[in-house]
């Protein structure tokens, strides 16, 4: 479903304008570099399914850029919430954030290389959504220097 929403939302911009710099752009580089990092951390761990797992350690720089990516990702839907921009878009974000919070407590809680390998695998797919995503922020509004609390509809089943 995020990639449908994506995928629409990336269409649209590209139709109606052309993305300029700014939170969104810069969050995309960010999940770009991080994607990339996920990925070649998958492949190394695949090399070795049965190993026991290496939780990430806090003196990873890549642990912090993760809790960093997750701040960053709800911060911008706190920002497009106080703006007014499209529900859809904050609560991508918003979920971003939570997603990355909990693949980062999945990878130090995984026992084996190859559970590691799945997470990472999957991680480096949020952020490769996020890198297509993220630049329709900034064709929506002016975010900057917005701080309010975001707030998504509840889902209703």
């Amino acid at each position: 479903m995020l990639r449908v929403i994506g995928t629409s939302l990336i269409l649209l911009t590209s139709l109606t304008a052309t993305a300029q710099a700014g939170p969104g752009s810069d969050l995309a580089e960010f999940a770009q570099r991080l994607g990339t990092e996920a990925t070649a951390r998958s492949r190394e761990a695949a090399l070795r399914p049965a190993a026991p797992a290496a939780p990430l350690d806090i003196e990873d720089p890549y642990s912090f850029e993760l809790d960093q990516f997750a701040t960053e990702a709800l911060m911008l839907s706190r920002q497009i919430d106080a703006a007014g921009g499209p529900v859809d878009l904050r609560c991508i974000f918003r979920g971003m954030s939570r997603d990355t919070e909990a693949r980062i407590e999945a990878i130090n809680a995984a026992e084996t290389a190859a559970e590691q390998a799945h997470i990472y695998a999957g991680l480096a797919d949020l952020m490769r959504d996020a890198a297509e995503i993220a630049p329709a922020a900034d064709t929506d509004a002016d975010l900057s220097d917005v701080n309010l609390p975001a707030s998504c509809p509840a889902r209703s089943n």
